[in-house]
C-alpha cells in the first residue's frame, strides 16, 4: 500500500514537474518571441526615425548653404572693393562701391562697347580728392555683370558636339576628277581647272577633301583661290580649317579669296573654333592659330570680346582660348601692353583666367617684367594671377 501510494505520488510529482517545465518553456518562448517582436518594432521604428532625422539634417544643411550663398552675394554687392594702388609711393588705396558701379552700368548700357568711358559717375570729384582711377566692378560678380557684357558669363570653353559629316559619293565623274587633282605629273592647268569644276558639282566629303588639297597645295595660285571659293559655297564646317589655312597663303590673291570666303560661311564659327581648341592636337591648334594671326582675325576678335551680342562674344572667346592653348600668348600680351581700353583689357584677362592654362600664366608673368607697364594694367594682371590661384615670383 505504501509502495503504491509512493508510486502514485511520484507520478503526480513527475506530472507536475513536466507541467512546470512546459510552463517555463512556454513562458520563455513567448518572452523570446515578444522580445524579438519588440526588437523588430524597435528596429523598424529606429529606421524610420533615422530616415526622418537624415531628411531633417539634409534640409537644414541645404538651408544653411543657401543662406550662406545669399549672404555672400549680399556682401559682394554691399562691401567696397579695395586694391593696393601701384603709385610711386605705394601707400595710396583705390576703392569703389560695387553697387554704385553696377547702378551706373545699368543706366549706361548703350555706352558700353562704343568708347572708353569712366567707370566712376563722378570722375572730377575723385580727381579733386586725389584718388587714382578706380578699378571697375569686380569680375567675380558674374550674375550682375553678364547682363551688361556676355563675356563674363563664359567660365570655360564648353565641349561641342561633332558636326554631321557630308556623304561620300562613288560617282564615276567625281572619282575621275579626284584622280585628276591627285595626279602629281598633270601639268595642264586647264585639265585641273575642269576637275575643280566637276568637284564643285558634288557636295560630298571626298569632294571637299580633294578641293582642300587643291586649295592648299596646287602650284597655280589662280586654281588655289578658285578651290577656296568653291569650298566656301559648300558652307559646311568641314571646309573651315582649309579656308583658315588659306588665309596664310603666300599669295595675296589666295589670301583675299580666303578672307572673303570666311565671311560667307553661315554655320556657327564659334563652335568651329571651340572644336579645334578642344581637340588637344598641339600641331593642329598652332597651325590654325598662326593662320588666324596672319589673316588679321585676332585683333578684331579682341574687340568682339566686349560685344553685347552673345554670338560674337562667344566666337571671340573661343578664338582667344585657342590662341592661349596653342601657345600664341605673345600676341595677346602685346595687345594688352599697347591697348588703353580698360574694359577690353579686363575681358582679355578674364578669358586668360578662366582658360586655366599654364601658358597663359607664363605670358602674364612675362608681361609683368616688361618696362613701361601702366599701373592700371599691372594691377589688373596681378589680380588675374592671384585669382588663378598662383603667386608671382
Amino acid at each position: 500500500m505504501f509502495k503504491k501510494d509512493y508510486l502514485e505520488f511520484r507520478r503526480v510529482k513527475f506530472g507536475l514537474l513536466n507541467l512546470a517545465l512546459y510552463a517555463i518553456f512556454t513562458t520563455t518562448e513567448i518572452a523570446a518571441q515578444s522580445s524579438v517582436t519588440a526588437q523588430e518594432l524597435q528596429s523598424e521604428s529606429f529606421n524610420w526615425w533615422m530616415i526622418i532625422l537624415f531628411i531633417l539634417v539634409g534640409c537644414l544643411a541645404l538651408a544653411i548653404f543657401y543662406r550662406y550663398k545669399i549672404k555672400s552675394a549680399e556682401e559682394l554687392t554691399t562691401t567696397s572693393y579695395t586694391r593696393v594702388s601701384y603709385s610711386d609711393n605705394k601707400t595710396g588705396k583705390d576703392s569703389i562701391s560695387a553697387d554704385k558701379e553696377l547702378e551706373w552700368l545699368r543706366k549706361n548700357r548703350k555706352l558700353v562697347g562704343k568708347s572708353e568711358s569712366p567707370t566712376n559717375p563722378k570722375p572730377e570729384k575723385a580727381k579733386q580728392n586725389g584718388s587714382a582711377k578706380p578699378h571697375s566692378v569686380s569680375i567675380e560678380n558674374i550674375a550682375e555683370v553678364s547682363s551688361v557684357l556676355p563675356i563674363y558669363s563664359f567660365l570655360k570653353l564648353k565641349p561641342t558636339e561633332p558636326f554631321v559629316a557630308l556623304p561620300i559619293s562613288n560617282d564615276d565623274a567625281l572619282m575621275s576628277a579626284i584622280e585628276q587633282v591627285h595626279e602629281e605629273f598633270e601639268e595642264d592647268e586647264e585639265i585641273r581647272t575642269l576637275a575643280v569644276r566637276i568637284l564643285a558639282a558634288f557636295r560630298t566629303s571626298n569632294s571637299v577633301e580633294a578641293l582642300s588639297q587643291v586649295a592648299l597645295y596646287d602650284l597655280s595660285s589662280n586654281l588655289r583661290s578658285k578651290a577656296v571659293t568653291t569650298l566656301s559655297e559648300f558652307d559646311h564646317e568641314s571646309v573651315f580649317e582649309t579656308i583658315l589655312l588659306a588665309c596664310a597663303d603666300p599669295t595675296r590673291e589666295v589670301r583675299a579669296a580666303a578672307a572673303r570666303s570666311l565671311f560667307h560661311l553661315t554655320f556657327n564659327r564659334g563652335d568651329a573654333w571651340a572644336r579645334i581648341a578642344n581637340s588637344g592636337e598641339q600641331g593642329r591648334m598652332w597651325q590654325i592659330a598662326r593662320a588666324a594671326i596672319e589673316a588679321d582675325l585676332v585683333e578684331r576678335s579682341f574687340e568682339r570680346l566686349i560685344h553685347q551680342d552673345r554670338k560674337y562674344a562667344s566666337e571671340a572667346f573661343a578664338l582667344v582660348t585657342l590662341l592661349i592653348r596653342a601657345g600664341e600668348i605673345e600676341v595677346i600680351t602685346n595687345f594688352l601692353h599697347k591697348n588703353r581700353d580698360a574694359k577690353l583689357r579686363r575681358a582679355i584677362l578674364h578669358t586668360i583666367k578662366v582658360s586655366k592654362d599654364k601658358k597663359g600664366l607664363d605670358g602674364l608673368n612675362a608681361l609683368l617684367k616688361q618696362a613701361n607697364l601702366s599701373p592700371d594694367l599691372q594691377e589688373d594682371v596681378d589680380k588675374t594671377i592671384e585669382e588663378m590661384g598662383f603667386v608671382t615670383v
